[in-house]
């Protein structure tokens, strides 16, 4: 599997941050593997942390008619019957500062009878299967509504040594209200979102000369970027990459780090699987950097609790 490493500082305290920007397939077995292989190489690097794309265990839902393909595939990757491979990942953890701490994945759950699109976060002090620990996908499009229940409005954070992050699942990226809580009213550093993102849709604007086949994948850059810059967090996402084996959807990739500037400081393939290594990543340093130079949070904040606070309705023209 390919690695692309790149060094962010020369601040040795800052952590290694590893991006995969895995093709996933609709093969548990394939899956779990590749998701080993990825946490190996992790070890070996020294990374602390470790993203991984949604639905990495299962690969992504597609419209199996009445077959009942895709629940099927559902229960055979439903967290618990994984637990051994999990368990196995977590157990390899370290808790010293000097090698993978953290690992941050998405899969299936049940409860109470029902699916749940949800991010599990492995720490050597944590409990994974504690329903405190865990956060469910929100804002789910069509097709996941057929088979997962939908989460509330109850978001994750973790205070890492590193700073504190934020959850969010694919489609949850495009309600901004979910960032901006985190950012003002949680005060994290940098949030994570992990996707199933697709590639393909077509936009033209014929009379401008203006086209594109590729405007979900536009979306994923613009969201991803947008979503730093207007909270001035770090955005942090891992996506799927190339053709869905049973679909034919194709992913789009570009897993990447966007500083609270927006602006991109490294991205994945949008073609093919690879794995992006990040050394030495100043997460508190370079927002506080930032803020200084330029902080529209403050005033943005003093007005906007004026706005929560106020029978605030717009004028009318007539």
């Amino acid at each position: 599997m390919r690695l692309i490493e790149r060094t962010f500082s020369d601040i040795q305290e800052c952590p290694t941050v590893l991006l995969a920007n895995l093709h996933v397939t609709s093969d548990i077995a394939t899956n779990l593997a590749r998701m080993e292989e990825v946490i190996e190489i992790a070890h070996r690097k020294r990374a602390n942390i470790v993203i991984f794309p949604e639905l990495c265990v299962t690969g992504y839902v597609w419209d199996d008619g009445e077959s009942g393909e895709v629940t099927q595939l559902l229960e055979q990757g439903e967290n618990r019957a994984i637990a051994t491979t999990i368990d196995r990942i977590r157990d390899s953890l370290v808790d010293d500062g000097h090698g993978l701490e953290y690992v941050f994945y998405n899969n299936v759950r049940r409860k109470d009878g029902r699916f749940y699109n949800s991010t599990f976060v492995l720490n050597r002090s944590i409990d994974y299967n504690r329903e405190e620990t865990i956060y469910d996908k929100v804002f789910l499009p069509p097709l996941e509504q057929r088979f997962f229940q939908q989460g509330t409005d109850k978001r994750l954070t973790i205070r890492t040594k590193w700073g504190t992050f934020g959850f969010l699942i694919c489609y949850d990226l495009c309600f901004v209200e979910l960032a901006k809580h985190y950012a003002f009213r949680d005060h994290v550093d940098a949030i994570v979102t992990m996707a199933h993102w697709r590639s393909e849709a077509v936009r033209e604007y014929a009379a401008m000369n203006i086209m594109t086949d590729h405007y979900y994948g536009y979306l994923w850059d613009l969201m991803n970027s947008s979503k730093a810059a207007y909270n001035q967090v770090w955005s942090l996402g891992a996506n799927s990459v190339g053709p869905h084996d049973i679909s034919g959807n194709y992913f789009w990739g570009g897993s990447g780090i966007w500083a609270p500037s927006g602006m991109s400081i490294v991205q994945a393939s949008n073609i093919t699987a690879e794995l992006i290594l990040v050394h030495n990543l100043d997460i508190r340093g370079q927002l506080a950097r930032e803020r200084d130079d330029f902080d529209y949070r403050i005033d943005f904040s003093r007005f906007y609790r004026h706005l929560e606070q106020e029978a605030c309705t717009p004028r009318q023209l007539p």
